[in-house]
């Protein structure tokens, strides 16, 4: 890892780029206060025929399948957005879908999964939980990792072993445990480079538990939930930063597709973009920009500590 920059004689982007080197970008179905819908029929979303199976599904990974599959024309990330929260709205569905980064990403650009240097390696994981037999079962998990995986074969990733891995309560892949779970991240970011795309889907419970360590301004935590959850816990959000994103080199873009509740700032990244009905028509008419902004809740101190504990690791 590349030593860190005195902190003192740099400003805060450039402190947040120093000790978080890679693009990392995050669609979150909804704020950490809110809960996101399981639908019971996602044929009222128009997928096309060979984009899934049919049946329930997560609110927010068919309101992006939707959009993306329902156009010809180059979606930007703002458009891709506007479109989610008025499939949402029109359905509705209250849930505020979310976009975060580790930077200030042009929201007019062009929507795109792949690495624009397009150069290095393709892997993905898919989490798909659907806590069969348990009480608080879904529905539609597994067919959200179903309709994602489609969607990222249009996008060139490859379905063998050595690029993608998928855990599922399913009874035919590997089991979402928490250890599966942790292993998965490790398994995504290990040998990264710059140039490599990863990329990966959560579609299952979330929780929110309070924050021991003192870096929410909430209070709060925010959890994946593993299949086995009551005997092992959860997975904080503390712990998947610095497993999944803070490891990654410069160069690499890792995407996150976290369907759940109360994910809004499940990876802490320091920008973020809420795409509520009123933001995105101020954002219409010109009274807003259509930007990134800082998250008032990322912890820049925690960042700078972190960054500094994991190069005296290495």
């Amino acid at each position: 890892l590349p030593l860190l920059l005195p902190v003192s004689t740099m400003s805060q982007e450039s402190k947040i780029e120093d000790a978080l080197k890679a693009d990392v970008r995050m669609f979150s179905g909804c704020k950490d206060e809110q809960t996101s819908a399981d639908v019971s029929n996602v044929a009222s979303f128009n997928l096309p025929a060979n984009s899934g199976p049919a049946g329930a599904g997560g609110a927010c990974t068919n309101a992006l399948l939707a959009n993306v599959y329902g156009t010809d024309q180059e979606l930007s990330w703002i458009g891709l957005l506007t479109k989610m929260q008025a499939t949402l709205k029109t359905k509705g569905y209250t849930q505020i879908p979310q976009f975060s980064g580790s930077r200030k990403i042009n929201l007019e650009g062009k929507f795109n999964l792949v690495n624009e240097r397009s150069n290095g390696r393709q892997k993905s994981l898919f989490i798909g939980i659907n806590y069969v037999g348990q009480q608080g079962e879904l529905r539609g998990c597994h067919n959200d990792v179903i309709g994602m995986q489609t969607l990222l074969d249009k996008f060139g990733f490859k379905r063998d072993p050595a690029h993608q891995r998928v855990l599922m309560d399913d009874g035919r892949h590997a089991m979402p445990t928490g250890q599966n779970i942790r292993e998965g991240f490790r398994w995504l970011i290990a040998g990264a480079q710059a140039g490599d795309t990863l990329f990966m889907h959560y579609s299952g419970h979330g929780g929110s538990v309070r924050d021991t360590s003192g870096d929410e301004k909430d209070g709060k935590d925010e959890t994946m939930c593993p299949v086995d959850l009551h005997t092992n816990g959860m997975i904080k959000d503390d712990e998947i930063f610095k497993e999944l994103v803070l490891p990654l080199p410069s160069g690499a873009l890792l995407t996150v597709l976290m369907d759940c509740c109360h994910s809004g700032s499940i990876l802490d990244l320091p920008y973020e973009f809420t795409a509520s009905g009123e933001h995105l028509a101020q954002v219409a008419s010109g009274a807003a920009p259509p930007a990134m902004t800082a998250n008032p809740s990322f912890n820049l101190n925690m960042l700078l500590d972190l960054g500094r504990a994991l190069y005296t690791a290495y």
